[in-house]
């Protein structure tokens, strides 16, 4: 009995433990449920690594820098959850709980066991799989760790290769950078080194790197980028005389002489006065190029005072007065030039050439001599001393120089003409025949050396030669009235005048005007009967007006009163005595015409006209009364045998006949 009592009992009381577990059960279910619909959700305080044994808060959001080889252990995680239950951590490709546990190296947790290569992981806090907040890790080597692999590397190429990469994950070490750009340089890879010199130099203009660059854009030959540099060294440092100078230079080599000046010019301000030399040349040479005559001028005398011994600022002196067309002064730097430098033959030849313009004959001959004497080939004093002796009239010494120009330059057309010339004024008609015969070879179109061996061959005589050069002129220049005249000369004594006429016609094709031609032409036609062709040329030429052309006209009444041709003879001579009134000889020409066909009161009114011209002449006057009282003009007729008897008292003609008029009455009122 009393065995089932505790029995009872002992049922009872493990009911009671078990309805009072079941109640905290709810308890806890409800204060869980409770919790969590009324309080906010769970988030990451905080997790504290021990690096290195140095314990580090690390908190939610925060990004640690770590070394591979850092050993590290996760020795807290704090949230909002009490006790911390059901929080893990979550790393892709990363074994981060395993930290929680152990100290162990970072790189025995990386996916490629790389130290030299650059991880980021995001490691996620979660509770069940809510995020709670996270922490960011970057896993790099340092700087140390890629130039002591570099140190250990043989291989150019690998090494490189090595350095870009530790630079491309490490962009903000600069002695990384700098290990490169020595590599670089090494290897005189310049255009990398230049690249990397340039980022380097990208937030701030450093004048050491700029000095880098200098030298590298040196050894590139990068004109455009060093003159980029230069103007930067010059902006940090105006007063920097030697980037200055070289900004100044490379400007200059480029071209840039307007951008080159500005430079020059400020580096004469913070120059001392013994180092200006180079400058004021420089300046000097940059105006004469962009034409600022005066102020090279300037710039060149600042030189001539520093340096009184260098013979080219004189010449550029020279040069820049004549610009300026100052000739005096011109001379005068030449002279100081050539004083300095003896041997300058071309520049004492420059200057006897002006001397010899400004007429001073004697000082440019004393220069030309000087050039003579080093060089007596020197074909351009030789032609300057020709002209010198063609001006003083000294033809022996010219002939020499002339001789000496020839040798050297045997197909020397000028002087083979001078020297033809010059032996044709001095009467060696047989040299200068020579001379003129060998510049034709050369030069056969030239109608003035054919004129002049004309005269040569028309003074010795020598007809066929003299006519050949004559039909030549006349070929070569038409117009040329000398041959024309030769040759109707030459026809006049051996008549060809059949063969001349077309050789005047093709002359007054280029000479229409030329009385000359025209009377040549008319003769010649007359010669060949061609009265009615000569006629029309007359009339004409008669039309111009010439200056007299008296034997033109008697040939052509002598060849037309041979023929008979007296109407001829009327209409030219008539209009030859409208042209010249007081021509005595076309009268008289007229009064022959006038008789011949039976116009004898037209004859008379000529013969009129002749006496009032020749009132003394006793021929005509008597020959006139006679024509006078043949046509019943008896008056006139008394009249003219008495002037006649005033004139010649004894003419029985005229006194017989003007007694017989008298008796006849005549006059008697």
């Amino acid at each position: 009995m009393l065995k089932k009592c505790k029995e009872n009992e002992a049922r009872s009381s493990l009911g009671f433990l078990f309805a009072c577990l079941f109640v905290l059960a709810l308890v806890a279910a409800g204060w869980w449920l409770w919790n969590h619909m009324t309080s906010p959700s769970p988030h990451l305080n905080f997790i504290v690594l021990t690096i290195n044994a140095e314990p580090r808060k690390v908190l939610s959001g925060e990004t640690v820098l770590l070394h591979p080889n850092d050993k590290v252990k996760i020795s807290e995680i704090s949230t909002s959850i009490p006790l911390n239950l059901n929080i893990r951590l979550v790393a892709e490709n990363f074994d981060v709980n395993a930290l929680r546990f152990e100290e162990m190296p970072v790189a025995q947790l990386l996916p490629e066991q790389d130290i030299f290569n650059h991880y980021t992981f995001r490691i996620q806090a979660k509770h069940y799989n809510e995020d709670m907040g996270f922490m960011v890790w970057n896993i790099r080597p340092f700087a140390e760790d890629w130039l002591d692999k570099a140190n250990r590397i043989i291989d150019d190429h690998l090494r490189l290769k090595l350095l870009e990469r530790g630079v491309a994950l490490l962009p903000d070490q600069d002695k990384l950078k700098r290990r490169l750009l020595d590599e670089y340089k090494t290897q005189k890879k310049w255009e990398k080194a230049s690249s990397l010199l340039e980022k380097m130099n990208e937030k701030e203009k450093k004048p050491n790197v700029l000095k880098e660059l200098l030298n590298i854009y040196g050894e590139t030959d990068n004109k455009k980028r060093t003159i980029q540099v230069l103007q930067d060294l010059v902006k940090i440092d105006p007063e920097n005389v030697e980037a200055r100078f070289r900004l100044a230079a490379a400007l200059e080599e480029k071209g840039a002489f307007d951008q080159a000046i500005p430079e020059y010019e400020k580096l004469i301000t913070i120059t001392d006065e013994q180092d200006r030399l180079l400058i004021y040349k420089n300046l000097g040479y940059l105006y004469t190029e962009t034409g600022r005559w005066n102020e090279a001028i300037a710039c060149y005398l600042k030189v001539a005072e520093l340096d009184q011994k260098d013979p080219n600022i004189y010449y550029n002196l020279s040069f820049l007065y004549e610009k300026i067309n100052d000739q005096e002064h011109a001379d005068f730097y030449l002279e100081n030039a050539i004083t300095i430098k003896s041997d300058d033959l071309v520049g004492k030849l420059k200057l006897a050439r002006n001397l010899f313009e400004k007429g001073e004959d004697k000082k440019a001959g004393v220069y030309i001599s000087q050039v003579l004497k080093k060089d007596g080939d020197n074909l351009e004093a030789l032609a300057l001393m020709a002209r010198l002796l063609e001006k003083t009239g000294d033809k022996s010494a010219l002939k020499s120089v002339y001789s000496r120009i020839l040798s050297l330059q045997e197909a020397n057309q000028t002087i083979i003409y001078n020297l033809g010339v010059l032996e044709y004024e001095t009467g060696n008609l047989e040299k200068s025949l020579f001379y003129f015969n060998k510049y034709t070879a050369l030069q056969p179109g030239d109608a003035a050396v054919h004129s002049i061996l004309f005269d040569i061959y028309k003074q010795h005589k020598n007809t066929a030669m003299a006519l050949k050069q004559a039909h030549i002129i006349q070929a070569i220049n038409p117009g040329e009235i000398d041959a024309y005249q030769y040759i109707f000369d030459h026809l006049k004594e051996k008549p060809d005048f059949e063969n001349a006429i077309p050789l005047f016609k093709q002359g007054l094709e280029s000479n229409p005007n030329n009385t000359d031609l025209k009377t040549y032409l008319i003769t010649s036609y007359l010669m060949t009967d061609k009265e009615s062709l000569a006629i029309v040329e007359m009339e004409k030429l008669l039309e111009t007006t010439p200056e007299d052309i008296s034997p033109l006209l008697q040939d052509m009444f002598d060849q037309l009163n041979k023929k008979g041709l007296y109407p001829d003879i009327i209409l030219i001579m008539e209009k030859a005595a409208n042209v010249y009134p007081k021509k005595v000889a076309l009268k008289e020409y007229l009064t022959v015409a006038y008789l011949k066909t039976s116009k004898e009161k037209a004859a008379i009114l000529e013969m009129e006209k002749i006496l009032t011209l020749k009132p003394e002449n006793v021929e005509l006057l008597l020959q006139w009364a006679k024509l006078c009282e043949k046509n019943n003009d008896l008056k006139r007729a008394i009249s003219a045998y008495k002037r006649v008897l005033d004139i010649a008292p004894n003419n029985e003609e005229a006194s017989d006949a003007y007694l017989k008029l008298r008796l006849e009455g005549v006059g008697s009122q």
